[in-house]
């Protein structure tokens, strides 16, 4: 039994309609009335569609989609077998789409920061909104080595500084990792903005380091009219003999105003207090395949070519 979650608006666009999984996804998916999928679906390895168990709107039942899900195992197992099971084993190169996406990778020596964000209650909140405190974003932010040994001032002694420019500086507000709720930023966006990197101890091989900056942001396009402005306080430490990072632990904090509403921004005030908890990934390993959220427009597939 498979459980087939999310959107199939990627499998509907992709070209090749004759490659094995787009056919299994394309032939579950045919009896759902809605036409795009969203959701948790279970269905079987040979592709037939048992059920959506999905359950309450806006705020999920949770008990309600544990019992949706035992009815639907329940409805598997009185299957037949030649209706449950695939009649061959699909081949993992050429049975499988391959999109974009899947090309993009994490070049050697990547710093991978997890990201966890949400916003503060505010008057006429409604769990319809997405900055409603009940929802927590995670994400992912990384710096490939150009960008992130420009956090290290030129002397690795106490009291020695450096001004933070660029990607470095930009990327943590430019691709929502300040908040809950997407806004699409651009440079253009960045009125005023400082970041500053300070040695603060060493010993040994330990450097210890502090990030301090700040962020006014103002947007007038047809996607965003919003507004932002907040400051970042970090504390990194490097192990210059093992060359790797040993902490990387940031905080944001910040009062974000919406500008109008949107289709992810409904009802309430329209300002609000965000925050975001960055740190070294806990799960970098060869099973954790979670990228950064805009890695299209963040980051890129030339961004994967060059340390």
């Amino acid at each position: 039994m498979v459980a087939v979650a999310g959107d199939d608006v990627q499998y509907k666009e992709q070209p090749n309609k004759q490659i094995l999984e787009a056919r299994i996804v394309d032939k579950m998916f045919s009896v759902v009335k809605e036409g795009i999928c969203q959701g948790i679906y279970v269905v079987t390895p040979a592709g037939k569609l048992i059920s959506r168990v999905n359950a309450g709107w806006p705020d999920p039942d949770a008990k309600q989609i544990l019992v949706n899900i035992q009815l639907a195992t329940q409805r598997y197992y009185q299957m037949p077998k030649s209706e449950r099971l695939f009649s061959q084993v699909p081949d993992p190169v050429k049975d499988r789409i391959v999109f974009t996406k899947d090309q993009f990778y994490k070049p050697n020596g990547t710093l991978d920061l997890r990201v966890t964000k949400r916003g503060y209650a505010y008057p006429g909140m409604t769990t319809f909104d997405e900055r409603h405190p009940k929802f927590i974003g995670f994400d992912r932010l990384w710096f490939k080595p150009s960008e992130w040994q420009q956090f290290f001032p030129q002397s690795l002694k106490v009291g020695a500084k450096t001004q933070i420019k660029g990607v470095p500086l930009e990327r943590w507000v430019l691709h929502n990792h300040m908040q809950q709720a997407s806004n699409a930023w651009d440079q253009s966006h960045i009125k005023t903005s400082s970041m500053v990197s300070e040695v603060t101890g060493v010993n040994g091989n330990l450097v210890d380091l502090s990030l301090k900056a700040t962020y006014s942001m103002k947007a007038d396009t047809k996607w965003n009219t919003g507004a932002y402005d907040g400051s970042l306080l970090g504390k990194i430490q490097y192990d210059l003999g093992a060359s790797k990072f040993t902490k990387f632990e940031v905080v944001m904090l910040g009062w974000h105003h919406a500008g109008k509403f949107l289709d992810n921004m409904r009802a309430g005030e329209l300002t609000q207090w965000v925050s975001s908890y960055t740190t070294l990934n806990p799960l970098a390993d060869s099973d954790d395949r979670m990228i950064p959220g805009n890695w299209m427009w963040g980051y890129g597939l030339n961004w994967c070519k060059t340390r």
